[in-house]
């Protein structure tokens, strides 16, 4: 099964309906609910997310989303080295450092996000969720 890493931008498409870039997420996500792929988030995802879900939908439907989206991810391991790396590395946001090292610790074959520029050197392909699924279909 192949692993793809998604940026948080595409489970907040997903998790919060926006359009244009609902349908690619929804697709994305229900590949890893139907065992076809295997989707890697990193733990600052969660949180990010969280965060601006609760002004949107409220605590109690962003826990229920949360807990559902759990049930077909898998939180990638992280740590001090991670943190380490971002902070040394040429990339302008630390966010986007931090999600890149994680999917290279992780052995992710591809990064899925809406911003494939942030992710200029990257040694893995970075592909939107639309171009992942065009390809892979």
């Amino acid at each position: 099964m192949e692993k793809v890493f998604v940026d948080t931008n595409i489970i907040l498409d997903w998790l919060g309906q926006r359009p244009p870039y609902y349908l690619p997420a929804k697709e994305l996500f229900k590949k890893a609910d139907d065992k076809e792929i295997l989707i890697l988030v990193s733990t600052m995802s969660f949180i990010s997310i969280e965060y601006i879900l609760r002004k949107q939908i409220g605590k109690t439907k962003t826990k229920q989303a949360l807990f559902a989206m759990r049930t077909i991810i898998t939180v990638c391991n992280s740590g001090g080295k991670e943190i380490d790396q971002s902070l040394a590395s040429s990339f302008k946001d630390f966010e986007d450092a931090f999600q890149y090292y994680n999917a290279l610790k992780n052995s992710a074959k591809v990064i899925i996000s809406r911003n494939p520029k942030d992710f200029k050197n990257s040694k893995i392909p970075i592909m939107t969720a639309k171009e992942y699924l065009e390809l892979k279909n």
